[in-house]
C-alpha cells in the first residue's frame, strides 16, 4: 500500500480541486449577470427640452419649440430613424419653425436621452423595429402631447420614423403624415397584426436608395387620398433627400401648408423708440 500512497493522495487531492472549482462555476452560474447600462453621451444643454410619459412608463426626451406669438400656430411632431435621435432633426425643425409651424422632436425609446421605463436602463435592439408595443406608444404619447398645444398637428418622419408617422396618421393621432425614405418591409412588424391603411400622406424617396422607391409606390397605392408621392433620381437618404434635393423641402412646406391651413404670421414687432 505505501507504494500507491503518493499516487492515491495526488488523486484524491485532484479530484476535491476538480469538485471545487465546479462548485465555485456553479455558483458563478446562479448569480445573474446585471446588465450594463448604456454610456451617457455628452449633449450640449437643450434649452426646448420637455419630458412626455409615455403609457408603459417610458420617459422620452423631446425639444418643444413652439412659434414665438402665435400660440395657435399647427405642431409638427418630428421623428428620427432607428439608432439615431431629435438632435439630428434639427434643421428640420429651423425650416419649419421659419414657416410658421411649432416643432416637436422626440427621442424614441432607447435613443438619445430616451434610455430608462420605469427607471430602469433601455438597451436599443433590433427587436424594437418590429414590436407594436414599444416605437408605435412613443409617437402616440407624443402626438397627445402635441394635439393638447397646436390646433392641427402632422408628424414627419425619416426611414424607421416615417413608418412611424404613417401609422400615426392612419390611427388619427395626426391629421397628416409625411414620410421619408421608408423601407416597409424592415418596419412593417410595428403596426401589429391589422395592416394599416394610410391616408393623407406624402411619401418621399429616391430610386436608387435601396427599397425605397418600391415601398414608397407600395404605401401610396394603397393610401386613402389625400396622397402624394414624389420619387427623386440619385441613392440620397433621410436628410440627405432635402440636402440634394432642395424641391423636397418646398413639397413638405406645401403639402403641410395645404394640409394644416397656412399658419398666420406673427404679429410684427413694435418700433423701436
Amino acid at each position: 500500500m505505501t507504494a500507491f500512497g503518493p499516487a492515491l493522495r495526488r488523486a484524491i487531492a485532484a479530484v476535491a480541486a476538480f469538485a471545487l472549482l465546479a462548485s465555485g462555476a456553479a455558483e458563478a452560474a446562479k448569480k445573474k449577470k446585471k446588465p450594463s447600462e448604456p454610456t451617457p453621451v455628452p449633449r450640449p444643454a437643450d434649452p426646448t427640452r420637455v419630458t412626455i410619459p409615455t403609457a408603459d412608463g417610458v420617459a422620452l426626451a423631446a425639444s418643444w419649440r413652439p412659434v414665438e406669438g402665435n400660440a395657435k400656430a399647427p405642431g409638427v411632431l418630428l421623428i428620427h430613424d432607428f439608432s439615431r435621435e431629435r438632435r439630428e432633426l434639427e434643421p428640420l425643425a429651423k425650416e419649419l419653425g421659419a414657416a410658421g409651424f411649432a416643432t416637436l422632436s422626440i427621442d424614441l425609446r432607447a435613443h438619445g436621452e430616451s434610455t430608462k421605463k420605469k427607471g430602469a436602463a433601455l438597451p436599443i435592439s433590433p427587436r424594437l423595429l418590429t414590436d407594436p408595443n414599444g416605437f408605435p406608444r412613443d409617437v402616440e404619447a407624443a402626438s397627445a402631447w402635441l394635439e393638447a398645444r397646436a390646433p392641427r398637428t402632422a408628424a414627419l418622419g425619416l426611414s424607421t420614423g416615417g413608418y412611424l408617422a404613417l401609422l400615426a396618421a392612419a390611427r388619427g393621432q395626426v391629421d397628416t403624415a409625411v414620410a421619408v425614405s421608408v423601407n416597409e418591409s424592415r418596419v412593417a412588424g410595428l403596426a401589429g397584426p391589422v395592416a394599416p391603411v394610410p391616408r393623407s400622406v406624402l411619401l418621399l424617396a429616391c430610386e436608387a436608395d435601396p427599397g425605397r422607391a418600391d415601398s414608397a409606390r407600395t404605401l401610396e397605392a394603397a393610401a386613402k387620398r389625400p396622397k402624394r408621392i414624389l420619387l427623386f433620381p440619385g441613392a440620397a437618404h433621410n436628410l440627405a433627400v432635402f440636402r440634394e434635393h432642395p424641391e423636397a423641402m418646398k413639397a413638405v412646406l406645401a403639402w403641410l401648408g395645404e394640409r394644416l391651413g397656412m399658419p398666420p404670421p406673427a404679429p410684427a414687432p413694435p418700433p423701436a423708440k
